[in-house]
């Protein structure tokens, strides 16, 4: 039921930062992630069960985490971008994003790697776990979430 009540909590978060059209569109944006970073870790705590001494340490290293995993995957953001806006893609726009994609994910599993022995020396196996299923979870939810949106974006349109 607590779960419910973060997540519903969430949601009205979203909607209302969405509403707020005075900001440019790239500050929204940039508002919209921060807020959703911080309750992912907010959620991520409390499905990990973590003690008040844990939190900091782990918001910290999970923050930093995540820039490292961001930086390894603007590259392939980058070059996405350029294909989805270019109707004249080359055969070697598209090798670059293969080896882009490859090369992100090399790095992505080292950072993995690294941050789950850094985690190691405050969190239990246990929690490095619940960590990574909470991510899929948190991951599920708001893929939901945009496809609901969608939906009902599509409704008001057919009306």
């Amino acid at each position: 039921m607590k779960r419910l009540y973060l997540f519903l909590f969430f949601l009205m978060t979203v909607c209302f930062g969405m509403m707020a059209d005075d900001l440019p569109k790239d500050s929204k944006r940039d508002k919209m992630f921060k807020e959703v970073q911080e309750f992912k870790m907010k959620y991520l705590a409390q499905e990990m069960n973590l003690t008040e001494e844990q939190k900091p340490r782990f918001f910290e290293l999970y923050s930093e985490m995540s820039r490292s995993r961001e930086e390894c995957h603007q590259p392939v953001k980058e070059l996405e971008q350029k294909i989805r806006k270019n109707k004249d893609v080359s055969e070697e726009d598209y090798q670059n994003l293969t080896d882009a994609r490859n090369k992100a994910n090399l790095e992505y599993a080292e950072i993995e790697s690294e941050y789950d022995e850094k985690f190691s020396t405050f969190l239990t196996p246990k929690q490095i776990y619940q960590m990574k299923e909470g991510e899929k979870n948190f991951r599920k939810k708001l893929e939901e979430m945009r496809r609901d949106k969608k939906r009902e974006h599509k409704k008001k349109e057919s009306k």
